[in-house]
């Protein structure tokens, strides 16, 4: 009888010790190093945390632009991304280098003008603008990556590209605005705000840039989006007059 006591007393003691083992493992297992980065039908896939781009890459550079100040951020999108891909700052017009036989049209047609008292027309001698798209659409995120230089890029940076460009040129970076001049209310939509919430949601927590970014979008930008947009359906009167001074300064 003492024996199988004893047995079942050892038995249970090693019970014990294995369930205490697991919990020091699975504890251990979330420290800094490691990242619980995908959950699939109840499993979750643990690895190892997201490090920082290489200081000299491409998408060190781009993520250090898109964190930076609101002018550089302005910048990047307008220069690096749009103006560099063959597309306006505007985001509505591209256009193209001319070449050398438009080039000496434009020369000819130069020389000619003021001899015709104006009745030659003038034309571009360096660059040529087309597909300018009517008031109130931009050209899609897709479509500039696609001859941009920077369209080859880690995936979770062109999610970021993609977001930004979104805050800035669809959604006029939290303002709304409806004229001849300027017009963004056709992506001031309940839809299409949501899915730019989706999308800012999909980034990963890490690394620390990405985290930075993210904290940006979710904590600033996307509110004063929503805010707009609430103010814009639901319009008062000191609404209305900054709307008015707004378009002033655009026809400034």
């Amino acid at each position: 009888m003492f024996d199988k006591k004893f047995l079942i007393i050892f038995i249970f003691l090693i019970i014990i010790f294995i369930i205490h083992a697991q919990d020091t493992i699975d504890n251990n297992i979330y420290d800094e190093e490691y990242y619980d980065f995908e959950s699939l039908t109840g499993i979750t896939i643990i690895g190892e945390r997201p490090r920082e781009f290489l200081p000299d890459s491409i998408e060190a550079n781009v993520l250090s632009a898109l964190n930076s100040t609101s002018s550089r951020r302005k910048h990047f999108i307008e220069n690096d991304l749009l103006i560099n891909s063959g597309f306006r700052s505007s985001a509505n017009i591209r256009f193209r280098e001319t070449d050398v036989s438009e080039k000496a049209l434009s020369i000819l047609h130069g020389i000619a003008r003021p001899l015709s008292f104006g009745i030659v027309p003038a034309l571009p001698f360096s660059e040529i603008e087309y597909g300018r798209l009517p008031n109130g659409f931009f050209y899609s995120f897709e479509t500039v990556i696609n001859s941009s230089e920077l369209n080859n890029i880690s995936p979770v940076v062109l999610a970021v590209m993609k977001i930004e460009y979104m805050l800035q040129i669809e959604f006029c970076n939290g303002i709304l605005i409806r004229n001849n001049i300027y017009n963004n209310s056709y992506y001031y939509t309940e839809e299409n705000i949501n899915r730019f919430e989706r999308l800012i949601l999909e980034l990963p927590e890490y690394p620390e840039s990405i985290k930075q970014f993210k904290e940006r979008l979710l904590d600033i930008e996307l509110p004063k989006i929503r805010g707009s947009y609430l103010r814009h359906n639901n319009p008062n009167e000191d609404y209305l007059r900054a709307v008015e001074n707004l378009i002033n300064s655009f026809r400034n």
